[in-house]
């Protein structure tokens, strides 16, 4: 058998020259092949006939100019505050024996609702030994003043006998030099005139003695009365009433809770005095104070709750010092027509509406409308550009004033090859 190496060697050796043949060969043919297509393409190429120039239309949306004195309406963002709150404190000590069904938190309570009951014993005990005490000091007043009026009327008795004392010594003189009558005698009579003249002393001390009395027990009835009216009114405060409409919260006792003066039982919301607290920017501020007072403003609150509710208010206040940390200033706006019946509570974010000042003959635009400090104007289908001037920006909205006629057809679609001259269509 033929060794397989020795037969492939040999076959190579035979067929050497045919290989080169077709390595060099076969490039080249498949060159001037390539040529010849290219060739044969080039001629049966079709002819192309080249298409006339159209100018490009853009379609745009146009808005019709307005130009008008214009108050627009600023929106911001606040929160419900309580204009009037009361803190209920417990202005006796004692144990609470019974609290009204809606002393809950959130609970709606009107004006003279009794709320909590404070134990009352002592306090009934102490109003009844002080109108005791009141009522012995008048007894004893009355005491005085007829002690008085007696002492008074006897002072004239005493005086009416002091000068009959004084005519009978005088008589007895005249006598007494007539030897009609004993020196004894004489003596006898000076000495009941002076005895008259020392009770009409006494009894004058008396009526001033009395007199500073009942000046002391006038002042002794008026403590009296002080103390007894201070008693009623401590029995009164052992039962709490609510000041006005509104809703309680941080209510901290119950029946049997044992308090002291002045702890704290709950805390009233007036139902009617809620107000809306909204910081405005440091220039929008000035710039509303400028045109007019800003208190007393008409504001619009929105509510977007559950069910979107919309409410009057009057800016009432603006706080006495400006927000360090934003450098704007807060406004208080009081809601109008609210009763306890309202679902506004003390937290809830809303939105204000606050009118602005007046901006005389400005045109109120979409944002797309303006370009820096340019509008565009269709006129014979074509862009013109007008300078205007930006009064202010109202949302996506913006003021502008300039030469604006009445009529034009402002340009509202924004797109990067907008300019002057551009074709457009208006649907």
């Amino acid at each position: 058998m033929l060794n397989p190496i020795i037969f492939f060697t040999r076959l190579i050796s035979t067929r050497l020259p045919r290989l080169r043949f077709v390595k060099v060969g076969l490039p080249l043919f498949i060159l001037f092949a390539a040529f010849g297509v290219v060739g044969l393409l080039k001629a049966t190429k079709p002819e192309v006939k080249a298409r006339p120039v159209v100018e490009k239309q853009w379609s745009v949306s146009v808005i019709e100019a307005q130009p008008a004195d214009i108050r627009p309406r600023r929106r911001f963002y606040g929160e419900i505050t309580a204009g009037r709150e009361a803190e209920l404190r417990a202005e006796v000590r004692g144990r609470v024996i019974a609290v009204n069904e809606k002393f809950i938190d959130g609970g709606v309570v009107s004006k003279g609702d009794l709320l909590v009951s404070f134990d009352p014993f002592d306090y009934a005990a102490e109003v009844s030994e002080r109108e005791a005490e009141w009522v012995e000091a008048k007894a004893r007043l009355s005491e005085l003043k007829a002690d008085f009026e007696g002492a008074v009327v006897l002072l004239k008795r005493d005086e009416e006998q002091s000068r009959l004392r004084a005519r009978d010594v005088a008589r007895r003189a005249k006598l007494m030099k007539r030897k009609n009558v004993s020196e004894k005698n004489f003596d006898d009579s000076k000495l009941a005139l002076s005895e008259a003249r020392q009770r009409v002393t006494e009894r004058t001390k008396t009526i001033a003695k009395l007199k500073a009395n009942i000046e002391s027990q006038e002042a002794t009835i008026k403590r009296r009365n002080v103390a007894l009216q201070r008693a009623r009114r401590d029995f009164a405060n052992t039962k709490l009433f609510s000041p006005f409409d509104g809703f309680l919260t941080g209510v901290g006792t119950a029946v049997g809770r044992y308090v002291s003066i002045g702890d704290r039982v709950a805390r009233l919301i007036e139902a009617g005095r809620l107000e809306v607290k909204f910081q405005v920017g440091n220039r929008q501020f000035g710039r509303l104070s400028k045109s007019s007072d800003i208190v007393g403003k008409s504001v619009r609150v929105f509510w977007r709750g559950g069910a979107s509710e919309t409410f009057d208010a009057t800016v009432a206040r603006v706080e006495s010092v400006v927000d360090a940390a934003t450098g704007g200033v807060n406004l208080f706006a009081r809601l109008n027509g609210l009763d306890q019946r309202t679902k506004l509570r003390p937290g809830i974010f809303v939105e204000v509406s606050l009118e602005d000042r007046p901006y005389l003959n400005v045109v109120q635009l979409p944002e797309t409308a303006l370009h820096d400090d340019t509008i565009y104007v269709v006129k014979n289908n074509r862009l013109q550009a007008r300078k205007v001037i930006l009064a202010s920006r109202l949302g996506d909205e913006v003021l502008v004033s300039g030469k604006i006629e009445r009529g034009d057809l402002i340009v509202i679609t924004s797109f990067n090859e907008i300019g002057p001259g551009l074709r457009v269509t208006v649907p």
